[in-house]
């Protein structure tokens, strides 16, 4: 049985099936520039130590709050949950959390143009 959160998509006629873990994120840290100059296996080390300095400082958040370390009771339900599926449910949020901001911005600025 497959996680809830996997991403799955069907291949559809005509398109290309891509992973979801791309170099696309790549373009929330560097500059085009810094792409252009910068090989891809640099650049991924870069971004993965962002990753962990920003996941690190997500824990000492919810440690702040009280919220942190989790019951394994709670965890009960990612029992299994490979490296792969985590990736692909953190790049499906991440593109979700993308949609939803284009479409807010897309929402204000119809109001404000009436």
């Amino acid at each position: 049985m497959a996680h809830p959160y996997a991403r799955l998509y069907t291949r559809q006629e005509g398109t290309k099936r891509r992973k979801m873990w791309n170099h696309a994120l790549e373009k929330q840290l560097f500059t085009a520039k810094e792409i252009s100059t910068m090989r891809a296996p640099h650049r991924r080390t870069i971004y993965t130590a962002c990753l962990e300095a920003h996941i690190d400082q997500l824990h000492a958040q919810l440690l702040e709050y009280g919220l942190f370390p989790v019951t394994f009771d709670r965890l009960e339900r990612y029992r299994g949950l490979n490296i792969k599926t985590a990736k692909s449910m953190v790049a499906g949020l991440h593109r979700d959390a993308s949609e939803l901001r284009l479409k807010r911005r897309e929402l204000q600025r119809a109001v404000n143009i009436q």
